[in-house]
């Protein structure tokens, strides 16, 4: 079993070095989960040989990206927090900006996948914003670490599938539909898709966000498959981005560490929804 640990922490650290991705902190036991299908497809046995592997055939990086990173995702997924985004947290920011005469409404969803957690928040601020949407400075800013789904958030084309939970009038407004539907326009503008590795020593948060300061935060489903240490790094950091009142969002099995809690006020313990005091 040593030497199996030993191998596994070999191939990580080759993976982190060669193409700067950073598995070291993950779940293991989800590592060696998702590790066995690439071993058995490709007829390695030990890690040490999936090694030799990468070295003989780059092109297996990407088909073990996409093996490790998880894209199931729909709009409106998980239907209770989209309903509570855009009937309390939503308006209650916006509310409060337009008391302070502040016009910027930043918003980081992290693990975006193929971009239906970004835009759906972007047709909830359409959709309360009305008429004033272009008084504000709207902007989401939208990432992940598997740069093909983000090549596909960027499309914004989606499979009937995907757009299940999309009531109908959102869906006759925000989509053009063919053979799939298609994100208009109008919600795209809104959204700015970047690379960004939450486990990243140089950047905790988007590079491209330049000063942070996030009132809504989104990190739902990602942080079940950090380490604790990894986890509770990922909170602080997601923590120290947020401004003042702002909202930070888990997924339903996460949630935050009870030293955290006295720093938040928990808006909805079952949608796991919190406002940074």
């Amino acid at each position: 079993m040593k030497s199996n640990d030993d191998g596994l922490r070999l191939l990580l650290s080759k993976i982190y070095e060669e193409r700067g991705f950073d598995f070291r902190q993950y779940n293991t036991g989800m590592l060696r989960r998702r590790l066995a299908r690439r071993l058995s497809t490709t007829g390695a046995t030990t890690y040490l040989e999936y090694a030799r592997v990468l070295d003989v055939d780059s092109s297996e990086y990407e088909k073990l990206f996409d093996d490790l990173t998880i894209n199931v995702s729909h709009f409106f997924r998980d239907p209770l927090v989209f309903e509570l985004l855009y009937k309390v947290v939503l308006p209650e920011m916006i509310a409060y900006k337009a008391q302070h005469g502040d016009t910027y409404i930043r918003t980081w969803s992290a693990g975006c996948a193929q971009g239906e957690e970004p835009y759906s928040v972007a047709i909830l601020l359409t959709e309360l914003l009305g008429g004033q949407l272009n008084d504000y400075h709207v902007t989401i800013y939208a990432t992940d670490i598997d740069r093909n789904a983000l090549d596909k958030a960027n499309i914004g084309e989606y499979q009937e599938s995907g757009v299940l939970e999309v009531k109908k009038g959102f869906l006759d407004k925000y989509f053009s539909h063919n053979r799939s539907y298609k994100i208009k326009e109008s919600i795209k503008e809104l959204v700015d898709f970047s690379f960004h590795d939450l486990a990243s020593e140089k950047f905790i948060a988007p590079p491209r966000s330049v000063f942070a300061n996030f009132d809504l935060i989104l990190c739902r489903n990602v942080l079940i498959y950090f380490t604790r240490e990894l986890q509770r790094k990922v909170l602080s950091n997601l923590e120290a981005m947020l401004n003042k009142r702002g909202y930070l969002v888990l997924g339903e099995a996460e949630t935050l560490p009870m030293d955290m809690q006295k720093d938040f006020i928990c808006k909805d313990g079952m949608c796991k929804i919190y406002q940074k005091l």
